[in-house]
């Protein structure tokens, strides 16, 4: 079992886009991942700046700092509009594996 972490953030200055990509970057690092890892900032359709994080963990502990991470920091920096959620991702567990079963979802 791996434990996800993916959010779509919304911003309105750079910066704080910018803020928010260093400090998932800065919480990931000595952490066991699994797979590969995506923090996509860049511009939304809408030219607003956006970042888009993807991100499974050995560590169900790991998942909920993260996840605990960007749910704070929504309402801190604060973020336009967007999502955070957390789930079970049993990929690791051979080709017939089951669904991802999502644990929680914070929409702004």
């Amino acid at each position: 079992m791996k434990y996800c972490v993916m959010s779509d953030l919304e911003f309105n200055t750079s910066a704080k886009n910018d803020q928010m990509s260093q400090a998932v970057k800065d919480k990931l690092v000595g952490k066991l991942l699994w797979g590969p890892v995506t923090i996509i900032g860049g511009l939304g359709w809408d030219g607003k700046p956006n970042t888009s994080v993807v991100v499974r963990f050995d560590n169900e502990i790991d998942m909920n700092e993260l996840y605990a991470l960007i749910k704070d920091r929504m309402a801190k920096l604060p973020v336009l509009k967007g999502r955070v959620s957390k789930h079970l991702c049993p990929h690791d567990e051979g080709k017939n594996h089951p669904p991802c079963v999502f644990q929680e979802e914070y929409m702004k």
